[in-house]
């Protein structure tokens, strides 16, 4: 059976294409994946509370509230069973990246990586033995 991953991001758009494009390139790799999507921390929580989640990939900028705050719920297991968690961002600032493994997060990626860095991160975010996952982007401010 293939990894559940939990996919938070505003845009419903973006959520569609990043998870047929990892599904479709981690297929290919005979990682078989399964995305469960949130559009909100609202319904992201909801989703968590339901189980059954091995990772979850969450957007840095949500409207509805402190995305950092649900790394650290996660993290801490205030909603479900603890998984690892892995910030998507489309900013180039470390910083993002530094503040998310502080809450919690295994590291970050940013939304202009391309796909074979995308499922390096997803593998590696669902592989239990794996530590954390962050390597400073070269197109990154502060690295």
């Amino acid at each position: 059976m293939g990894k559940r991953i939990l996919f938070v991001d505003e845009d419903a758009g973006f959520r569609r294409v990043f998870t047929h494009a990892m599904r479709e390139a981690l297929g290919d790799e005979g990682l078989g994946v399964a995305f469960a999507e949130a559009g909100s921390l609202a319904e992201a929580r909801s989703r968590l509370r339901e189980g059954g989640l091995d990772a979850a990939l969450i957007d840095v900028t949500m409207p509805d509230g402190n995305r950092l705050g649900l790394v650290g719920e996660i993290h801490d297991g205030g909603v479900g069973s603890p998984i690892p968690t892995l910030v998507l961002t489309a900013s180039l600032d470390a910083s993002v990246a530094v503040l998310a493994m502080e809450a919690g997060a295994r590291g970050a990626l940013s939304k202009l990586a391309p796909v074979r860095e995308a499922t390096d991160a997803i593998r590696r975010l669902t592989d239990a033995g794996s530590s954390d996952i962050y390597e400073p982007d070269p197109r990154m401010n502060g690295t």
